[in-house]
Order: structure tokens, then C-alpha cells, then sequence
């Protein structure tokens, strides 16, 4: 649960998953020896588990998307697989575990909603990847779509300034007597 002033969770991870994707492509960028580019990235993962990214589960999400939606398709056949393997050993999954991606029973998504999703994430890129100024918006500016999509992304970049303005948390190598004390002022 986040204090008051702070951004919710969701706004933190998208944040960091921009902040994991700018770090991944500078090292990538990096020539292999480069430990500069590695420390940073390690340090990015760092930052964004304290602040309660699931790392491993943002790395494959950001896998999945570079994969586009082939990738994504084969990830939930796989998932949809196992969840019947486990069933002939033996285990009945529940209705929640069915509804793992919470897809079930929902139909297509509307195109204003898609348009706000798209929207959303693009608010959150960084400003120096892809598709992270208000110019990219691929819908006509005038269209309900075009305009669910540009009140979603200065939504969320107001967020993600709010969190990109933010000190960074210390690592628990870090923290030391000040955070300490700060800690039992709260």
C-alpha cells in the first residue's frame, strides 16, 4: 500500500520497466567487457526489486514484447499447456489460478480501452526510446481513440516523472544509520 503522495505500484513498476529496457539496450550496445554497462544494468535490477518489481517477471515481459505477439501467443499456449499437464498429475487448478493473466471471460478489448492502454505505455517509455513522445500517437489526434490515447499518456507521464523524480531507494548494502533514524521518525 503506498503513503499519501506517492505513486501506486503500478506506476513505479511501468517506470522501472522503461528503466530496465533503456539499461538492457545500453548494455547490449556495450561491447561485451564493457563491466561499466553490466554494473548499471545490475544496479537498475537493484533499484527496481526495492521498489517492488518482480524482475524476473518484468525481464520476461519485456522478452515477450520484443517478441511481439507471436512470442506472446506461444508463452500462453505454454502456460495453457502446463495447466493441463498439472491436471493429469493429478492437481485441479482453481478458477483464480485459470485466470492466471485475468483473460478469463473477457472478451475483445474495446478499441478506446486498447487505445488507453497504448496510450499508458507509452507515457511511461523513457524519452529516448521509441514511441515515448505525444507525437507518436498513432491515431488520428481527433478521434476518440486518438484522444483516449493522449489523456492516457500525459496521465502516466505525469507519473512517471513523479517517480523518474524520485531519490532512489538504497539497496541494503546502503542503508545505514540515517535511513535508520529516518525510519523510526515515520
Amino acid at each position: 500500500m503506498s503513503k499519501p503522495n506517492e505513486p501506486a505500484q503500478a506506476a513505479l513498476d511501468s517506470a522501472n520497466l522503461s528503466r530496465i529496457r533503456n539499461a538492457q539496450a545500453e548494455a547490449a550496445a556495450q561491447n561485451e567487457v564493457n563491466n561499466t554497462a553490466k554494473n548499471k544494468l545490475r544496479g537498475t535490477y537493484a533499484q527496481t526489486q526495492a521498489q517492488g518489481l518482480h524482475n524476473e517477471a518484468a525481464k520476461l515481459a519485456l522478452d515477450l514484447v520484443e517478441g511481439g505477439d507471436e512470442a506472446i501467443d506461444e508463452f500462453c499456449e505454454k502456460v495453457r499447456k502446463a495447466g493441463v499437464y498439472v491436471g493429469y498429475l493429478g492437481k485441479v487448478l482453481s478458477p483464480r489460478q485459470f485466470e492466471l493473466f485475468g483473460m478469463a471471460g473477457v472478451g475483445p478489448t474495446p478499441e478506446d480501452e486498447r487505445a488507453k492502454l497504448e496510450g499508458r505505455a507509452a507515457g511511461f517509455r523513457l524519452d529516448s526510446e521509441p514511441g515515448s513522445k505525444e507525437t507518436d500517437n498513432p491515431y488520428e489526434i481527433g478521434s476518440l481513440k486518438g484522444q483516449a490515447w493522449l489523456s492516457a499518456f500525459r496521465d502516466a507521464r505525469s507519473e512517471r516523472d513523479h517517480v523518474l523524480s524520485m531519490p532512489a531507494p538504497a539497496t541494503e548494502g546502503e542503508k545505514g544509520g540515517a535511513s535508520d533514524a529516518e525510519e523510526g521518525k515515520a
